[in-house]
């Protein structure tokens, strides 16, 4: 597969893929002249010597001798393979590669570029659901009782997720996304024998479920009230960007550490 990767499009992924931006989203960078520095997430150590050129867009540690450009930081950090480090890039900067070009392919790309977006704006809707609206003091209280910190809500990226039927459904149409396309993302039913959707998340706390790199994939929603004769917790159903065997809740926020410790 790697050699399906033209030298042009290898090229025009790095230009995309600022070293500073890709490292900065992963280690605390702090400016050093024309350089960046950080502490080596490759080795112990208590002194900064890992060290990013932006003008080179290229790293090296001068403890443990790893360096390379954009691709070898990833490829080395998320553990992968060259070709999945350049897959998640490209991915990043919306570049599709030569072996997506097959029958359907671009569809299916397509198809999946959207349910993310998608899930993002609506993680983001209901994240400001539960900070601002009345109708989230509920989930506050609940928070709050729980002990979870501001810092976890925002972490986490928690969200409320109002008690209407058809909060998502008009959401979406707002937007432009058709709910049959809701259905597809796992948001909305389509009420058995008629045309007409109804939201899967109604007054709930939501958990948003995110891959590997972090892409928000799917929901977790907790009922608030304890005497509701319901679920307590209702999760999105599998989707052409969720398959639940396939994710592990937190691993995005969790895999560097995991790696770490062996």
């Amino acid at each position: 597969m790697a050699g399906l990767i033209a030298p042009t499009t290898l090229e025009q992924i790095r230009a995309a893929s600022d070293i500073v931006e890709i490292v900065g989203a992963s280690l605390p960078l702090k400016k050093a002249g024309g350089n960046f520095v950080a502490l080596c997430p490759f080795h112990r150590e208590k002194t900064p010597s890992f060290s990013v050129n932006p003008h080179k867009q290229i790293f090296y540690c001068f403890g443990c001798h790893k360096g390379g450009d954009v691709f070898s930081f990833v490829r080395e950090y998320e553990n992968l393979s060259f070709v999945e480090a350049v897959k998640r890039l490209a991915d990043r900067a919306g570049i599709p590669l030569e072996f997506d070009n097959e029958p359907g392919q671009q569809q299916a790309r397509h198809l999946k570029d959207t349910l993310w977006q998608i899930h993002e704006q609506l993680a983001a809707r209901w994240q400001s659901a539960l900070a601002t609206d009345a109708a989230g003091q509920a989930a506050r209280d609940y928070l709050a009782r729980r002990g979870v910190s501001a810092e976890a809500v925002r972490l986490f990226r928690l969200g409320f997720a109002p008690e209407q039927w058809d909060d998502t459904v008009n959401w979406g149409r707002s937007k432009g996304y058709e709910p049959a396309l809701l259905e597809q993302a796992g948001l909305v039913i389509r009420k058995e024998g008629s045309d007409r959707y109804y939201d899967r998340f109604r007054g709930r706390l939501m958990f948003p479920i995110c891959d590997e790199q972090g892409r928000i994939i799917a929901f977790s929603g907790r009922v608030l009230n304890p005497d509701e004769k319901t679920a307590k917790y209702v999760n999105s159903p599998e989707t052409p960007i969720f398959t639940k065997g396939k994710v592990f809740y937190g691993l995005d926020k969790s895999k560097r550490a995991i790696l770490e410790e062996g």
